[in-house]
């Protein structure tokens, strides 16, 4: 029983850098605790965490605590994964966990970090988030798609293909330009998630790109997650979301998908508008991003 098991106090344990060979321990921990804050799919997180950023605390080589730091496009940086092993009180190193990450962050040239809050962690976390500085910021909604009819299929003088390494540096340039900072995926981020995206396309007009967009898959691959979609500035309002929505929603009937799945900001009436319309229906989890300057 948990009362029965020890667990060292605070003072014990030694804080260090996160290392790939953590990896493997800190997954099967997310699955023994119910301290676990995770704000992306453990096979993303893995494979863009900034581990000279994150923090683990120990004691004789055993992992208690974790928080894992990925770069947005610097100088924002974010807290994807904030876990502790039971019976180990969140209270007793939380704290000390977000000061060592944000240590380095700024020591890296990072000015803001940022946590996703949900309804899972609202008692243990968000608490110690408030007293450690951290400001709620944006609300985040969430959809899903249960048919996967395509009601429109956009911008057809638009040619849609798959990514390529290649195709990299020109994807990081339209993420930059249509979104906010602490929303940009780096390049190195766009290209460690290739591998692990089954769906991921890129949109191009007259040789040009334009846009792009990709989803991964879970629970055996019945639900697929639409982690991105964005279209440059300059060509937006051309029909050109709509096409990228609908071939991802193509992919997803052609693969087994049963549940199409995507997150937006509370605040984004405009692209509400468009995944109704698509057939997108709210549904009841939300999230909070905190947020605190390191300057």
């Amino acid at each position: 029983m948990l009362f029965f098991r020890r667990s060292p106090s605070s003072a014990q344990l030694r804080f260090r850098p996160c290392t790939p060979n953590d990896y493997a321990t800190l997954m099967q921990l997310f699955t023994q605790t119910e301290w676990l804050s995770l704000s992306m799919p453990q096979d993303e997180l893995f494979a863009t965490a900034e581990p000279q950023l994150s923090c683990v605390a120990e004691l004789d080589g055993r992992i208690w605590a974790a928080l894992i730091v990925t770069w947005a496009q610097p100088p924002a940086a974010w807290a994807r994964a904030i876990v502790v092993r039971q019976p180990l009180r969140p209270v007793e190193v939380v704290p000390t966990l977000l000061q060592h990450a944000e240590t380095a962050v700024a020591a890296a040239g990072g000015t803001d970090m940022y946590v996703m809050s949900d309804q899972f962690d609202l008692v243990w976390l968000r608490p110690l988030l408030l007293n450690q500085g951290y400001l709620a910021q944006v609300e985040v909604i969430s959809y899903e798609k249960h048919s996967l009819f395509i009601p429109d299929w956009g911008n057809q003088q638009v040619s849609i293909r798959a990514t390529t390494p290649a195709d990299i540096p020109s994807i990081a340039r339209i993420d930059s330009s249509a979104f906010r900072a602490e929303w940009v995926k780096s390049d190195v981020i766009l290209e460690n998630v290739l591998p692990i995206a089954p769906c991921y396309l890129i949109a191009e007009r007259a040789g040009t790109m334009v846009g792009y967009a990709f989803a991964t898959t879970h629970h055996g691959g019945s639900v697929a997650h639409l982690v991105r979609i964005a279209v440059h500035p300059s060509w937006q309002g051309q029909a050109i979301g709509v096409r990228l929505l609908a071939e991802v929603t193509h992919w997803c009937a052609n693969n087994g998908v049963q549940i199409l799945s995507l997150n937006t900001q509370a605040s984004n009436t405009h692209a509400q508008r468009l995944y109704e319309w698509f057939g997108f229906v709210r549904v009841p989890e939300r999230q909070i991003v905190m947020a605190k300057s390191l300057a």
